[in-house]
């Protein structure tokens, strides 16, 4: 399967591309998850900004296991992402660029998107994959507070002593 893109012509034509692969097809993914098992759905759209800027719609769909890090038994975890892609071809450009768009820093015309998908997959893992408390059986509750109420004092109480010590 072709995964080498030209995203300024892609926007140019409007075009659409659809990707399917298996999780055992990114080799970055491998070590962060349980298994490798599953697959990935990439749908991309071209088009362009009211600036002629070059724009790649990406959505990204994936089911992966995780490993919870208190249980160590796997998690199921559902990736569905959005991302809008604009095509740059200088750092220059990537500190101008509007907060909204991602940049695709593109080199000979040309970006590796499963790359680029595999960056997205990483950057969408938790940073740790924990089951539900209730989940895994665990009672979080620690007894209940003593209920002490304390009697306050009031801070002003030594101004009024020095009042009255004026008065005299």
């Amino acid at each position: 399967m072709k995964t080498l893109i030209q995203p300024r012509k892609l926007a140019n034509k409007g075009g659409q591309l659809s990707y399917h692969w298996k999780i055992s097809d990114f080799e970055r993914l491998d070590g962060l998850l349980y298994s490798n098992q599953g697959s990935i759905n990439a749908e991309l759209t071209g088009r362009t900004d009211d600036r002629h800027r070059s724009l790649v719609e990406t959505t990204i769909k994936a089911n992966v296991q995780l490993q919870c890090q208190t249980t160590f038994e796997p998690i199921d975890y559902t990736i569905d992402t959005k991302v809008i892609y604009c095509s740059v071809i200088s750092e220059e450009q990537i500190a101008n660029l509007d907060d909204e768009y991602e940049p695709l820093l593109v080199e000979d015309g040309a970006v590796d998107i499963k790359r680029v998908i595999e960056d997205e997959l990483i950057l969408s893992l938790p940073i740790i994959a924990n089951k539900s408390s209730e989940d895994i059986g665990l009672n979080m509750t620690f007894g209940e507070l003593p209920n002490v109420e304390e009697e306050k004092k009031n801070p002003f109480t030594v101004l009024e002593g020095l009042k009255i010590n004026r008065d005299d």
